[in-house]
């Protein structure tokens, strides 16, 4: 399972947005006010217990988890989407251990949609995933709309981030980046507890050599500057504060520009690269997904309640001239009455 983890980190580390050294996510530190940050984990089978998270995820309601796509899915270099997600995937508890395995939900439908490959990397990179049971009592959480995102790009409001992702550079001193993740070093593996990394939003023309293409396939998602994330906080939830409550913006950090995440990619790892860009699937482009979400529990539980109910029966009783029609799950006649 270790090798599971490490590949779908290492994963997701090749499609992070570019982070420059002084902003990235090192050392960011452990905060707990998020109740809806949780840790995702793939797993072989329902009985094995990893040590440490996969990638992050948002609650969303109890029972409805949104992340992103990438840590699901790769391309091929023809850009054909692949499946390589572990066979079992469960989720913690929000801001649980990733050592502690109790009260972990399991996945049992995953609601993906046009995700696919660019020029910047993946557009679309947004998942929901429905969980067999609540994990958490929470109202729907208060989503983004076209309108807030304008108002929030034009004033490059801060967003946060609660990820589980690693927190020390992998790179020894001398070394050359990419470097390998040692999980037996706990200065270099991922958080046991969700940490909090802030970035800003940033209207397109911040970005100026952005062109051709790459300008176009950019068209409809939300840019992000002043990047702070590291490999497995994919999927962790981008909220900020408007008008006085938060609220979720969007999921899925990837982009194929040049980045420094933490010492696991081979971008410089002591210059801000000019090309720092982080691209986010705002929610509202994926309501669809949210409501086949609900859709698929609201049929669980009709179904569910469907099986667990007594079936009912109808019944004439007499008593002389009178008669008298019982209806139940077990309906028999009344003391005195015989069945007609």
């Amino acid at each position: 399972m270790r090798k599971v983890a490490l590949a779908l980190l290492v994963t997701s580390a090749l499609i992070f947005s570019s982070t420059p050294v002084a902003q990235a996510g090192l050392n960011a530190p452990v905060n707990l006010e998020n109740p809806r940050a949780v840790p995702i984990f793939g797993q072989q089978g329902p009985s094995e217990v990893n040590l440490m998270a996969g990638w992050s995820g948002f609650l969303y309601s109890p029972r409805i988890v949104l992340s992103a796509a990438h840590s699901h899915y790769r391309f091929e270099n023809n850009g054909d989407r692949v499946l390589q997600e572990p066979p079992y995937i469960t989720v913690g508890k929000p801001n649980s251990s990733t050592k502690n395995p109790e009260g972990r939900a399991k996945v049992i439908k995953t609601f993906v949609g046009d995700y696919k490959k660019s020029s910047i990397g993946g557009l679309n990179d947004f998942i929901v995933l429905v969980l067999d049971r609540d994990l958490a009592t929470v109202s729907p959480a208060k989503l983004m709309t076209a309108e807030i995102e304008a108002e929030l790009v034009n004033a490059r409001a801060e967003v946060i981030f609660h990820g589980y992702g690693e927190y020390r550079d992998r790179c020894d001193p001398g070394q050359k980046n990419p470097c390998a993740e040692d999980r037996n070093n706990p200065n270099k593996s991922p958080s046991e507890f969700p940490r909090i990394m802030r970035s800003n939003l940033a209207p397109k023309s911040d970005f100026s050599w952005l062109q051709g293409q790459q300008l176009t396939d950019v068209a409809k998602e939300t840019l992000l500057t002043n990047l702070s994330l590291c490999p497995g906080d994919s999927g962790s939830g981008i909220t900020t504060t408007y008008k006085g409550e938060v609220i979720y913006v969007g999921q899925g950090i990837s982009t194929g520009m040049n980045f420094y995440a933490c010492g696991a990619t081979n971008a410089p790892a002591n210059e801000k690269h000019p090309r720092e860009l982080g691209v986010i699937s705002p929610v509202f482009k994926h309501l669809d997904l949210i409501k086949q979400a609900e859709a698929f529990i609201a049929q669980q539980d009709t179904t569910q309640k469907s099986a667990t109910s007594k079936p009912t029966s109808s019944i004439t009783c007499v008593k002389g001239k009178l008669t008298k029609k019982v209806t139940g799950a077990n309906a028999k006649c009344p003391k005195g009455y015989k069945k007609k």
